[in-house]
């Protein structure tokens, strides 16, 4: 890794995979200043940037176009590929849930359980709000849950905040993992293998594009795979050691600012 920039100066990748949160934007943030300028200087130059996020469609149409990416995003980990203007389903990976939530139902009762269709509309036990999640999430009984295939389970509680439900994922290796704690405790369980790598190689053989021709930029553990898969891979500032490691070049921690940074260098 590399915390000098200047070995990105005149790079021109053909397509540039950009994080959101706490890359793009301040968590559940809005625009930075001067990202929409970046943006459009190296998409008239040719290139495509491409939102690669956690987040759900709904939740990732309005930031991408707020920063002036207007063609394809990946989103849910991979799962899915989008185009952001107008809101369409390209490509989605789905898997019948019905034997993880009997698993996690058990393991932790009487909590909030999620899952992401393959149209990106969000079921739950119970109503939350969360614009990280989805703009809208629709209650329903919980047998509706394992109705359809769906893209990933989430679960939350208010029960474990201090502990976490990490120590759950542990018992979960049929599938991928994310978990945290912010207001509540929560788990994002997807399908093994799928991750915004993966998310971009099928989207990229669909554009033509070769990895070694994409740079990549990511902040957190759900971005490890997308760094070491691009051919040019900058980690934020703000970064853990690990994810760090795996990139070539280290941007500045703030959110957006080492976007812009970054993507002033390409094509100059």
């Amino acid at each position: 890794m590399n915390p000098d920039l200047s070995g990105l100066r005149g790079l021109r990748p053909r397509l540039i995979a950009v994080d959101l949160d706490g890359t793009l934007v301040p968590h559940s943030g809005d625009v930075p200043d001067g990202v929409p300028e970046a943006v459009a200087r190296v998409q008239e130059a040719g290139a495509i940037v491409a939102a690669a996020t956690g987040r759900s469609l709904s939740t990732t149409g309005y930031v991408a176009r707020g920063a002036g990416m207007h063609q394809y995003a990946v989103v849910s980990n991979g799962a899915m590929i989008v185009t952001v203007d107008p809101e369409e389903v390209v490509d989605v990976q789905t898997f019948d849930a019905t034997e993880l939530l009997t698993a996690v139902v058990e393991a932790i009762p009487n909590e909030t359980y999620a899952v992401e269709r393959s149209d990106g509309v969000f079921l739950s036990s119970r109503h939350f709000t969360d614009r990280g999640v989805a703009l809208e999430v629709l209650e329903v009984p919980f047998e509706e849950l394992t109705r359809e295939p769906v893209v990933r389970v989430i679960v939350r509680s208010e029960n474990h905040v201090e502990e976490g439900l990490g120590p759950l994922a542990q018992h979960l290796d049929m599938h991928s993992i994310g978990f945290g704690v912010t207001d509540v405790a929560w788990l994002d369980l997807g399908i093994k293998g799928v991750n915004k790598a993966t998310g971009l190689q099928t989207l990229c053989g669909r554009l033509g594009i070769d990895a070694s021709e994409v740079l990549a930029i990511g902040d957190s553990l759900n971005d490890a795979e997308m760094l070491a898969w691009a051919g040019t891979s900058v980690a934020m500032g703000n970064a853990q050691p690990h994810i760090k490691e795996l990139a070539d070049f280290i941007a500045s921690p703030v959110p957006g600012q080492g976007v812009v940074e970054v993507l002033d260098l390409l094509y100059s």
